[in-house]
């Protein structure tokens, strides 16, 4: 079966490398482009993960097709709790867009994640009570138990939309592949291109870690705006080589996931919060 692809172009193959001994090996050349099917083989895993970084498609080939990967669901528990973690802080591009639009000003927002608009944006009235449950009360003034809970409520509410976003770009792709594209793709490998794309959430920890009440809050708008396009580009390479779609298609339908994923954390946290209580 050609259960491996050529990192140079993507052909499907049926081996990495032919085995001539105990220390001997040639690796596969592909018949498509006459390259070398996986030049990572014998390359450092730093290598590899610099690339990655540099988001080449023959590396993100090369972890998606070619390697087992079988850690991916424990890479995708601690992004989700480090994106909760940012969520729940009140530093992330998330609650600065809610806090802003909203107009969610306190002692946590006004000198961090709040930013005045030149201009007036309203919510739709109904969304008027979401707003108001995103408010909540001053972290300070709680217990450790209900600080420690409202980190629950915001992560059940992330992975909520992540499940949602996952869930949308694959629907979406397989309604597109019918017309633009024929790659079938399993929903495992979903998860793991999920999860190595998701990676450029790393990128938010120097805000998180270094980041403090004197910051201001176009600065930490500008940082979480570069790492939000930077995992955008990110997302969208690593889409095209899962599911060999075109540019324009990828485009739209992370967009598409992004808006829907962005409203279902909106509306999710507000309705556990008040659930729980």
């Amino acid at each position: 079966m050609n259960s491996y692809k050529c990192v140079n172009c993507g052909v499907a193959a049926s081996a990495l490398y032919k085995t001539y001994g105990p220390s001997v090996l040639k690796l596969t050349k592909c018949e498509s482009c006459k390259g070398v099917i996986d030049k990572y083989i014998e390359y450092d895993p730093v290598i590899v993960m610099i690339d990655l970084v540099l988001m080449s498609k023959e590396a993100q080939r090369h972890i998606i097709y070619n390697t087992e990967f079988k850690s991916y669901w424990k890479l995708f528990i601690i992004l989700i709790m480090l994106e909760t973690y940012g969520v729940w802080r009140n530093d992330s591009l998330f609650n600065i867009a809610i806090n802003t639009v909203c107009n969610i000003k306190n002692n946590s927002t006004i000198n961090s994640t709040y930013i005045s608009l030149p201009i007036n944006i309203s919510v739709p009235e109904p969304w008027m009570s979401d707003c108001k449950g995103w408010a909540y009360e001053e972290k300070e003034s709680l217990d450790l138990f209900i600080w420690e809970k409202d980190f629950y409520i915001q992560f059940l509410s992330i992975f909520t939309g992540i499940i949602v976003f996952i869930t949308i770009v694959h629907l979406l792709m397989k309604l597109f592949k019918k017309f633009c594209f024929q790659n079938e793709v399993s929903l495992a490998r979903v998860l793991k291109s999920f999860s190595l794309a998701n990676m450029s959430l790393l990128f938010t920890l120097p805000m998180l870690v270094w980041g403090n009440s004197d910051t201001p809050p176009v600065t930490r708008l500008l940082h979480y705006l570069m790492v939000f396009v930077y995992s955008f580009i990110f997302f969208y390479n690593t889409f095209r080589v899962l599911y060999e779609s075109p540019k324009i298609v990828t485009a739209i339908v992370l967009t598409i996931s992004y808006c829907i994923k962005y409203l279902t954390t909106f509306h999710m946290t507000p309705f556990i919060r008040k659930i729980t209580r």
